[in-house]
């Protein structure tokens, strides 16, 4: 009996051994689910990041990656309050992250072109998208992010800075995700820095969500002293072109709840483009209040434009 259990007692531990030493490095040390404060170094500079992990992280698939940018002023816990984004990451199974803009002058270094000296929205000495990038691969290194599922998506200086990443870092990006922003171009004393916003670096799939009564980033673009704002259908439109998407685009109209959905499709490697107008929203990111959630139209666009 003693030889019988001594047998079994082995066997037991060959097997659990043999399960530690086929087990991926990431599920080892996968951590459990909730929040948790990153910190990296990028250009000499501390960032920070909030992440939320969902019950599925610790799953044998990579998991999609919603990065979501806050305003000016504001921050990644803020960002995450905002978009309830945590709950769909729960349900649907993806890790959101909230990444912290530097606390001065509070905003994003995502409009285009230099002003020497320039602070707040005209800052050069910060390269957000550096940050990006480092940030993207951490979290496939560590948290096993799935590469052909990466999303953006911001609001307001947020939203900006979501643009931006979609121009210059759209060959890590699958799609990108607007509310309320702009392609920007800085200015000094009303004079562009910079001619025009640059092609996309590679096809990448966008929706732009805007409210029809938001009087800070205009439907119609602006120039102020600082800044040179597209207007929404102009930004739209460098999408279009740049994926390749058919001129011709479906409109629908939800009259209940006051959305005007335009959709170009056809784009290279499966992209498409989409503007959403939500007639009862201001400047705020939009809720079923005003009739659209945000967040919801966001994720399921999302899910449907993984990178081909």
């Amino acid at each position: 009996m003693k030889k019988t259990i001594s047998a079994l007692a082995v066997l037991l531990l060959l097997l659990a051994a043999l399960s530690v030493a086929t087990c991926p490095s990431w599920a080892q040390a996968a951590a459990p689910p909730g929040d948790q404060q990153i910190t990296l170094e990028v250009g000499g500079q501390k960032r920070t990041c909030l992440i939320h992990l969902p019950p599925a992280q610790g799953a044998a698939r990579p998991l999609p990656l919603v990065i979501a940018f806050h305003g000016a002023r504001g921050n990644g816990k803020g960002m995450a309050r905002t978009t309830g984004f945590d709950a769909l990451a729960d349900k649907h199974g993806f890790i959101a992250a909230y990444p912290d803009a530097i606390v001065e002058p509070g905003t994003w270094n995502a409009l285009f072109g230099r002003i020497p000296g320039g602070v707040g929205v005209q800052a050069d000495n910060m390269d957000d998208v550096a940050f990006v990038r480092s940030l993207i691969a951490l979290l496939h290194k560590s948290y096993h992010t799935d590469p052909n599922r990466v999303f953006v998506c911001g609001h307001s200086a947020g939203a900006y800075m979501a643009y931006r990443l979609a121009v210059e870092l759209s060959d890590q990006i699958a799609a990108a995700g607007i509310v309320n922003g702009s392609l920007g171009i800085k200015s000094l004393a009303g004079k562009p820095a910079s001619a025009s916003i640059p092609e996309p670096v590679a096809p990448i799939s966008l929706i732009h969500i805007c409210g029809r009564k938001d009087k800070v980033v205009k439907f119609e673009g602006a120039q102020t002293p600082k800044n040179l704002f597209k207007s929404v259908p102009e930004c739209v439109q460098v999408f279009v072109k740049a994926d390749g998407c058919a001129p011709a685009a479906k409109e629908t109209t939800d009259v209940e709840h006051g959305v005007i959905r335009t959709r170009y499709s056809g784009g290279k490697a499966g992209t498409d483009v989409e503007l959403v107008v939500v007639e009862n929203c201001g400047h705020a990111w939009p809720t079923d209040r005003q009739g659209l959630s945000a967040s919801q139209a966001l994720w399921e666009f999302f899910l449907a434009h993984p990178k081909k």
